[in-house]
């Protein structure tokens, strides 16, 4: 009976929370609905935003948790040293507040909270904490400006750590937060794990601790489980029943690949404060990326983003930030990575020298980083041929240059051509000049005699600049081995494993054949090129005969060293 009558309070208080969020939610959408008519002559591509684009960018503090919630990154291993310089540029970039970890981690840990406060940085250093007395006294004799405390609110997490009921947690949280609002610091109390725990409890704590008068409350997908749907419905409930006043903060874990959007709903549901993380480092697959959120509301309000945060900063802190926690910048990512705003087919690269806008929604330059449109491939065009002139100060016909871009383009697919072998090859064009008598025209049509030689005529041109440009390369010195595998390489993901120890290893190498047979039943040949140093090299070849050792029983894989100088003299 009793669990009956708990069942139907807490479906009443979920039931009146989903009404006012609905009800919000309707008058929300209304407001949207008349500001996107009346600025969408201004939404797209504009140079110089409106009063009305401010409308559109709601307001947002940003909490950087690289110095704490990075710190628990699998790799990530700061010294005091990096924590002053990572605190020091998250300060030039602007960000509101640098989040630290519990000064109950350790003594370095206070001392860190304590060197980080005596930088006298313009950012509020905040300390992230459990609900307990003593993580709290710890803090505030550091010389910080608030507390960022939490308690779990789900039931599996609960259990495996304080196995308290929700209004035992109230009544914590209000000695701890008045302790602190004692000492005239800072608070924001957090319902950690929150999309998995029941909303009537969250409800009941965020009211309790907005009475106490709470500067934030704090809203957390622990493990990146909330869809956009369900932030913007979480938040929008935890709005209508806090004051306005008081601020709400989001933290959210890039589990499922949702947290930049997750972040934005829940800024448009009325969110304050954003976490985040120099490239979304944290626990598992991290949190919010700070470039990437930049960059997402850099696209909202161009000048607002640019005129609150030194975004070109950026570019900087996560390089330093990805040499300490020994990762790689990935190619594909927000704003810095290596590809972000490189273009390659031929329409786009274009249309972006003509109107970089027409590709691409940031401005490079904003952030400190470099447009490059690559060229010598088969996607490319002639207008990509023809800008690349312009850039090196030549002048080459179109019809030449024409000619010359089929050429390079059947050329990359046989082998790469880099950016030094184009331009060798476009400033030897242009250095052969057209003889006075090379074409014969009848009038004032050319005769397709005269089309036929010309066109012959360039392509010998071009033919001996690429010949000039690439002749005599300089050949890779270094150690060289091939090994052929024969077998049944597909039984087992064999070739998968053969690849992955290349990959693992030093050495550079390249699959010079692979044979795979129609019938599954035949065997299948591979052939490994590596280079590299005689050590790596090999240490790889012991790694392959130990892997085909273990797999003598169950696929029968011969594994053999070649010599192709030999081979090729034979044939």
């Amino acid at each position: 009976m009793m669990r009956t009558m708990g069942a139907a309070k807490h479906a009443r208080a979920f039931l009146g929370a989903s009404l006012r969020f609905r009800e919000y939610t309707i008058a929300q959408r209304a407001i949207h609905l008349s500001h996107y008519r009346a600025t969408a002559k201004h939404r797209h591509f504009s140079t110089e935003p409106s009063a009305e684009d401010f409308l559109a960018c709601p307001d947002f503090a940003i909490v950087d948790s690289t110095l704490r919630e990075g710190e628990q990154f699998a790799t990530a291993e700061f010294t005091p040293q990096d924590r002053l310089y990572i605190a020091k540029i998250l300060d030039r970039m602007g960000v509101d507040y640098i989040e630290m970890v519990n000064p109950m981690a350790g003594k370095q840990a206070i001392r860190d909270c304590e060197s980080v406060a005596k930088l006298g940085l313009k950012a509020k250093l905040v300390v992230h904490t459990r609900c307990h007395m003593s993580d709290v006294r710890a803090a505030v004799n550091t010389g910080i400006d608030g507390i960022n405390m939490y308690m779990a609110t789900s039931k599996i997490l609960s259990q495996h750590s304080h196995g308290k009921g929700i209004e035992v947690i109230i009544q914590m949280a209000e000695e701890v937060v008045k302790y602190v609002q004692s000492h005239d610091l800072e608070v924001r109390f957090s319902c950690e794990d929150s999309f998995r725990s029941d909303m009537s409890d969250c409800m009941a704590i965020y009211k309790a601790m907005d009475k106490l008068g709470v500067d934030r409350v704090g809203v957390a997908d622990t493990v990146g489980i909330a869809t956009p749907k369900q932030v913007r419905h979480v938040i929008g409930s935890v709005r209508s029943a806090i004051k306005p006043t008081t601020g709400i903060e989001f933290h959210t874990h890039n589990d499922t690949g949702c947290c930049i959007a997750n972040a934005l709903e829940a800024l448009e549901a009325g969110a304050t404060h954003i976490d985040t993380c120099v490239l979304g480092i944290g626990e598992r697959n991290g949190i919010t990326p700070l470039g990437g959120f930049l960059a997402r509301m850099y696209t909202m309000n161009k000048g607002l983003v640019k005129k609150k945060y030194d975004l070109e900063a950026l570019r900087h802190l996560e390089k330093y930030v990805a040499q300490r926690a020994h990762v790689a910048i990935p190619f594909n990512n927000y704003v810095t990575g290596s590809c972000a705003f490189t273009h390659k087919a031929g329409v786009h690269s274009k249309a972006v020298m003509q109107n970089p806008a027409a590709y691409e929604v940031i401005d490079p330059a904003d952030f400190g980083v470099e447009r490059r449109i690559e060229l010598a491939h088969r996607l490319t065009g002639w207008n990509a041929m023809k800008q690349r002139c312009q850039d090196l100060g030549v002048q080459i016909s179109d019809d030449k240059l024409k000619i010359a871009t089929v050429m390079i383009k059947d050329l990359s697919d046989e082998r790469t051509i880099g950016l030094e072998d184009l331009d060798k090859i476009l400033l030897s064009l242009c250095s052969k000049r057209e003889p006075e008598t090379a074409f014969i025209s009848w009038g004032k049509h050319e005769s397709h005699d005269a089309h036929e030689h010309k066109a012959e005529y360039y392509r010998q041109q071009t033919l001996s600049a690429i010949e000039g440009a690439l002749a005599d390369p300089e050949d890779d010195k270094r150690p060289t081995a091939t090994y052929q595998f024969f077998g049944h390489l597909f039984d087992k993901a064999i070739l998968n494993r053969i690849l992955d120890l290349a990959v693992d290893s030093p050495v550079d190498f390249k699959v010079l054949k692979l044979d795979v047979p129609n019938n599954n039943l035949e065997r299948s040949r591979a052939i490994i090129q590596v280079i590299g140093d005689e050590t790596d090299i090999e240490l790889l070849r012991q790694k392959y005969e130990a892997l085909l050792l273990t797999l003598d029983k169950v696929a029968e894989t011969t594994f053999e060293e070649l010599d192709l100088k030999q081979d090729e003299a034979a044939n």
